[in-house]
């Protein structure tokens, strides 16, 4: 199936242990990752500073992994998939709806690290998380299925790049 303006289409992908319906480029020249990320996802207004700090280092350390050692085109366009899978269960979010825009801000952040800095970069000495995240153009968001344990909470990410 394809998205009215036909640049990116619809598809389904195992992320670790989820299938995620994300969107992708389909010319030639363009390059997909999919990454999960499992941990206690953190939110941008109610977690203390270190642990916020931590997540998107972890976040950061994981898109570099699986990037390869260069670090992307910061100018290329980019869709971006998130599927955020909560363990509501545990009281880890407090028993109250999530105010998901709060979840999204840290991994973008992180997310941009991870694509874009140096090789050379430990995520766990980033203290400014101003990578250019410009060219983000288009942002999916899912709730996955929740995690039955508070060790199997985690994020799906797809990000899929167009040669500008």
């Amino acid at each position: 199936m394809f998205y009215p303006n036909e640049d990116f289409f619809f598809a389904n992908r195992a992320i670790g242990r989820w299938d995620v319906p994300v969107l992708e480029f389909h010319e030639p020249e363009c390059y997909n990752l999919h990454v999960p990320i499992t941990g206690y996802i953190v939110n941008s207004i109610t977690e203390r500073r270190d642990k916020l700090q931590s997540w998107k280092a972890h976040i950061a350390a994981e898109v570099m992994d699986a990037r390869g050692k260069y670090a992307w085109n910061n100018r290329h366009i980019f869709a971006i998939t998130l599927g955020f899978s909560f363990n509501t269960s545990s009281g880890w979010h407090g028993y109250r709806a999530l105010d998901v825009e709060n979840f999204i801000k840290p991994v973008i952040d992180a997310l941009a690290a991870g694509l874009f800095c140096d090789e050379h970069t430990d995520p766990y000495t980033i203290t400014r998380w101003d990578f250019d995240d410009s060219n983000f153009n288009t942002l999916l968001i899912h709730r996955l299925p929740d995690a039955r344990t508070p060790q199997e909470e985690g994020i799906a990410v797809c990000v899929s790049a167009k040669v500008w």
